[in-house]
């Protein structure tokens, strides 16, 4: 049996001690340090560029050549054009942004996209005209732009798209980027010391590897990098592949960097660390756990659809054969495969609080699939909303309610703190998968509601050797921590996909389930009332997209309530 736990927390910061440590870091970074500390030689040219081996949106660049930014189905409206465009620098002048767009916009993430654009001449012109300008208006440190992992991530992306932003005649703008090139690897350089209290360090770790390889004289950028890189595989990356986040998206993301990394070391013509060959091996076997039969990721901790071809093509690029996850559900996520039905199950507690900002409380939470076909889903994340009402939109993913599992009392299984970190709740899941005969179980409990309502939830789901019989069972049982046993209501939530049709059956006790592909699924429950409620879903490019629920409620009656509920293939 797994035994997954999490620290207890205790209350919020208070105000003062946030202020003071927002104080530090200025002063710290103060414009004459800032400027002062960047200073060195400034190279003439790159000794190469890392190969793009991944695809962008050909027509989010498009969009972008002409003024507009895409990111993930999102338009980022601009109030001062009807049509939501920037023109030239604009951008950077942007006020009430969040920090997703923020991280996105000055990371430069999305000149993957521009340098796929059709139009090669206009995203050149485009690209260039946006690097001048953050150039121009982005020397002085500010908080997220110059955020050690944010400046990792745009020298990774400068350096791997320099033919698109330095192919241009126009020498003092060169002479301009490859200086602050090197400034920002300086800067990342500098701040080393500090690696370990760096959020997402492995971008500033990766950025300052890559400019030791390209910028000339970076050897001692190198040297430090790959030394930094040696202790932070195996405190990012688990030994059971998974990440101290547990998001899916953040999964992908690191084993794309570290194929990337891999492959500029071939490039450079140096030996590619042991480090990074086991990181992309150890990632891998846990990537595979965590993509549905679209070759798409599952909806844990805010992750959206792919493109499901990026998968695809990252997971080619390595020629050995990882082996299969012994033990999946070590990683927090359960997996179950038989014939073409696949369920994903959370079976871990949300990552530790400095590692929660993004995360979800949807511990129990599952989804399932058909072949090709989503049947049951999470609602997904939505982080580039940036709308009336988006902060609130976004925690509302995040909580229990968006989540295919039991939500107690109404309460998330976890506290989402005003500061957007997971507190009080779930400290211990402890799960097992017996197999025999064919047949599957997947048998978990967490212990998320025991300090607020005196429960314990478990949740046990069974598959058939053909996969064509799901059953699932949910118990809340009082803990013995709980001297009294109060009635509370509960509610078990089954988002569907958008694509999955459902009717009430010929029979009253059952609903029907229709998939895209004609197949048709039963649905039954034992022990709470049945209803069908609106729902909505946040997967295909984070677009929202209406759906409906099956939601199981009652309220608890004694020691232990159980729930039995089935699905069956027609």
């Amino acid at each position: 049996m797994a035994h997954l736990r999490r620290k207890s927390v205790s209350s919020p910061p208070g105000k003062i001690k946030t202020s003071i440590a927002k104080v530090i870091s200025r002063t710290k970074h103060n414009i004459f340090y800032h400027k002062l500390s960047l200073r060195g030689d400034n190279p003439l040219y790159l000794l190469g560029t890392p190969k793009v081996i991944w695809a962008g949106s050909p027509s989010a660049g498009a969009e972008l050549a002409t003024g507009k930014f895409i990111a993930d189905g999102h338009i980022l409206e601009n109030p001062e054009n009807n049509q939501n465009l920037w023109l030239g620098g604009d951008v950077w002048q942007a006020t009430n942004l969040n920090n997703n767009w923020l991280e996105y916009l000055h990371s430069f993430r999305w000149l993957i996209d521009l340098y796929h654009a059709e139009n090669e001449d206009g995203a050149k012109k485009r690209g260039q005209e946006l690097v001048a300008a953050w150039i121009e208006q982005n020397t002085r440190w500010r908080e997220v732009s110059w955020r050690a992992d944010v400046v990792g991530e745009r020298n990774t992306n400068w350096l791997i798209y320099a033919p698109l932003i330095l192919d241009t005649e126009d020498l003092t703008y060169r002479r301009r980027v490859l200086d602050m090139i090197a400034r920002q690897a300086r800067y990342l350089m500098n701040i080393s010391t500090n690696a370990w209290v760096i959020p997402n360090n492995l971008k500033a770790i990766i950025g300052l590897i890559l400019s030791g390889l390209f910028v000339p004289g970076g050897e001692g950028w190198l040297k430090e990098g790959c030394s930094l890189l040696k202790v932070a595989v195996e405190k990012e990356v688990f030994i059971d592949s998974s990440l101290r986040s547990e998001a899916p998206q953040k999964l992908l993301q690191l084993y794309l960097s570290f194929v990337l990394l891999g492959e500029a070391f071939k490039q450079a013509g140096r030996e590619e660390p042991e480090e990074v060959l086991g990181a992309i091996l150890r990632i891998e076997i846990n990537l595979k756990n965590i993509i549905h039969g679209d070759g798409k990721l599952a909806l844990f901790n805010g992750a959206g659809i792919q493109g499901g071809k990026d998968i695809r093509l990252a997971l080619l690029k390595i020629s050995q054969k990882s082996n299969k996850l012994e033990r999946p559900e070590q990683s927090g996520l359960a997996r179950i495969e038989k014939s073409k039905s696949l369920i994903i199950m959370d079976v871990g507690p949300p990552p530790e609080l400095n590692m929660s900002a993004a995360s979800h409380c949807g511990t129990h939470a599952f989804e399932m699939s058909r072949g090709r076909e989503r049947l049951i889903v999470n609602c997904g994340g939505a982080p580039f909303i940036n709308e009336d009402g988006a902060s609130l939109i976004a925690t509302n993913l995040r909580g229990s309610e968006a989540h295919s599992t039991l939500v107690l009392n109404n309460q998330n299984s976890s506290e989402i703190r005003k500061d957007g970190l997971i507190g009080l709740g779930v400290t211990k899941v402890s799960s097992r998968m017996i197999e025999g005969r064919g047949k599957v179980l997947i048998e978990s409990e967490h212990d998320g509601y025991v300090l607020s309502c005196g429960y314990l939830h478990k949740r046990l789901i069974y598959a058939s050797e053909t996969g064509e019989s799901i059953r699932g069972e949910d118990i809340i049982e009082h803990h013995k921590i709980s001297k009294s046993i109060e009635v509370v209501p509960f509610n078990i939530r089954f988002h569907l996909h958008p694509n999955v049709s459902v009717t009430q059956s010929d029979r009253e006790d059952m609903l029907c389930l229709r998939l895209e592909n004609g197949e048709e699924w039963y649905f039954r429950c034992r022990g709470a009332e049945r209803s069908l409620k609106s729902s909505i879903y946040f997967g295909e490019e984070e677009k929202g997209t209406a759906t409906k629920q099956i939601v199981l409620s009652g309220k608890t009656g004694g020691p232990i309530t159980t729930v039995l509920w089935s699905l069956q293939l027609k």
